[in-house]
Parts: C-alpha cells; structure tokens; sequence
C-alpha cells in the first residue's frame, strides 16, 4: 500500500495567495491584499529536491495570480526551462490592458520558455477582469509557439459566459472539451495549423472553498446519480503540490492550508522526499487515493452517526467535506483496521487492470 509521488511527472506550485481578483466561487479563496507568497528561492530549492527524487517533467504556476511574484515568476519559469522541465501557466489576464501590453507579456513567457498558458474566464472572473482582457491575452497567444492555450470556463446555472458566449465575444469557433470531471478528452482536440492546441476547458462549480460560503445553492448543479462520483482519487499524493506558505499539500483541487489530511508538511522543516515518503504510506491518503472520497463518507455514515450531503456537485467537493470534518477522520481513523483491507484489495485490482491493460498493447504491437 503505498502511493507514488509524480506519478504522472507534474508538480504544481501555488505562488501566492494574493490575486487581483475575489471570485465568489474562489477554491483557494485568494483575494487582493492577501500576501503570502513564495521566493525565487524556494521554489528553486523545491525544484531541485523534486527532480533529484523523482520523475519530474511538468511545472504548473498558478495561484492566485502568479504574475504578482513580478521577476521571480519569470525566473523561476527560466529555471525550469534550463533543467529541461515543461511549464504552464495559470493566469486571470490582468495584464493585457492593451493589446501592445499583451503582445510584450507574452513575448517575455515565451522568452523565458513557457510552453502552456491557460486563461481563468467565466462570471466570477468578469467583475475584476474584462473579458476584452482575456481576448487580447488570448489573440497575443496565437502563432508565437505554445504548445497549448487554454480558456479555464468554471459555469454554474444560468450564468452567461459560457463557451458558446465565449466563442462568439471572441468571434471565433473554438474547440470545447466538454469533460467535466476528467480531463482524458483534451488530449483529442486537434492542434491547430500552428502547432498549437487551442481550446476551452468547461468545469463544473463545486461548493468548496470559496464557493461554499459565497455562491447561492441555485448556481449548483448536484450529480444526479451520485453514485457516478463512486470513484478512486488518483490525484491525493500523487501530483504533490507546493503552496505559498512553502508547504506540501496532497492535490491543488481544494484548499489544503492546515487540512488534517491533505497539507502533509511545510517544506522550512523537512525535506520533501520526507514529506512525500511519509504521506505516501499514510492510510487515510492511501484510502482517498484507492477507495475515493465518497466511499470514505459512506464507511463513516456506515461506523457512526454522521450523515454526509446526498447532493454533490463533484468529487473534489465530496473530499473537501470529508476531510475538513475532524469527527469524521476521527471514525475512520479508529476503523483503520477494517479499512487497510479494502485498500489493499483496490490496490490489487488497480495493478491487475493496469497489467492487463499493458498486456493488451503489448499483444496488439507484436500482432502490427
């Protein structure tokens, strides 16, 4: 039983709290003012502990809105493009006030080697960040060598900028992936004539974080079947994450600051590969990772009296009130020995679909 840390190579860093920006439906509630943010420094030494240690070959830089580190976002960029790292880029698009101002930006991105940029555009985002901004953001992208521009729409119930809204204020068609809770399709939108694959992102609003406190329960959209939402989180430990207090938490889905389970050590203390050995063995993140969020709420509703929503809007959703319910890890915490079985035998039955899947491609190249 065990988790593997960067499994899938991405290490995310959350740079700052500080935004230009207090969306209502916020997951890492960043508002302007708040100034917790990381060094040049500190994110170099997390860089280098991660890829000494692991396979590391993606940084993402989000926030907040990582363009207030100024100099150290641009740096820090340049240092992973130096070490052979790719990079992308999560940004309100503040920035293009112009489109002169926009064209520099992006030129000094790509200087420094950045090869995704991702747009945050939707209702929340429009009251701090016109959307002729992201327009311009978005046009400046076009034909200078990304790999990949993308437009991040978060939608609740009848909001208005959606991706047919989208396309249209910015007068072109674009390709919309239209996988709300798992992003395997984005790999299927084509690559534009430049190289470069141009698309939406739509996600659905989740009551987390912000959300959870601000938006009106009618701007949800709970899953019908709930029980579609039965599933392993393959995200908890395995993409690690380095937040503007410098330490690690265990996905960027939710917030993490001084969650029981999810912030698993500040890196001023102890070394990361320390951080992440120990999280990695650590049952409850185990049983987040193979069993899912949902099934932890159903064993505590099973072992106790507490009753969870019936009405989730999604799985990240259903881990943050898992997890910040200190009652609830309590219960799983003293079943511990009637859950490790059940983790061990997903565990087995994810290597065995795993195997069996190798198997397959394996006979299918032997048969080409």
């Amino acid at each position: 039983m065990s988790i593997q840390p960067l499994s899938n190579g991405l290490f995310s860093v959350v740079t700052t709290d500080g935004c230009t920006a207090k969306c209502a439906h916020c997951l890492m509630c960043c508002k302007p003012g708040k100034k917790t943010k990381l060094t040049f420094e500190q994110i170099q030494r997390s860089i280098d502990q991660v890829k000494k240690n692991y396979s590391l070959s993606m940084v993402v830089f989000t926030g907040g809105e990582p363009t207030l580190l100024g100099e150290d976002l641009f740096r820090a960029i340049r240092y992973c493009t130096m070490n052979m790292l790719h990079t992308r880029l999560v940004t309100n698009a503040h920035w293009a006030t112009s489109p002169e101002r926009a064209r520099k930006y992006i030129k000094k991105f790509r200087d420094v080697g950045l090869e995704e940029i991702n747009y945050s555009v939707d209702d929340y985002h429009a009251p701090y960040v016109p959307l002729e901004k992201v327009k311009m953001a978005w046009q400046a992208s076009k034909n200078v060598g990304f790999t990949s521009v993308l437009l991040a729409n978060s939608r609740g119930i009848k909001d208005i900028i959606v991706p047919a809204y989208i396309q249209k204020f910015f007068g072109e068609k674009i390709p919309v992936s239209k996988a709300i809770t798992d992003t395997s399709n984005i790999v299927n939108i084509p690559k534009a004539a430049d190289g470069t694959q141009y698309m939406i992102y739509e996600n659905s609003l989740q009551k987390s974080g912000r959300a959870a406190e601000e938006l009106n329960s009618s701007k949800f959209k709970p899953v019908k079947d709930q029980g579609m939402l039965m599933s392993p989180c393959t995200w908890a430990g395995s993409e690690p994450v380095l937040s503007p207090g410098g330490h690690i938490w265990a996905c960027c889905g939710i917030p993490c600051e001084n969650n029981q389970v999810l912030d698993l050590g500040d890196t001023a203390k102890e070394p990361i590969k320390k951080i992440l050995e120990r999280a990695s063995n650590d049952v409850l993140l185990n049983a987040i990772y193979y069993l899912g969020p949902l099934y932890l709420c159903q064993f505590v509703e099973a072992h106790s009296s507490i009753k969870f929503s019936k009405n989730f809007c999604g799985v990240c959703e259903i881990c943050s009130a898992l997890t910040e319910n200190k009652e609830a890890i309590k219960v799983i915490r003293s079943n511990f020995a009637k859950l490790v079985p059940q983790i061990f035998d997903a565990e087995e039955r994810e290597k065995a679909t795993t195997f069996d899947s190798v198997s397959r491609k394996s006979s299918t190249r032997i048969k080409s």
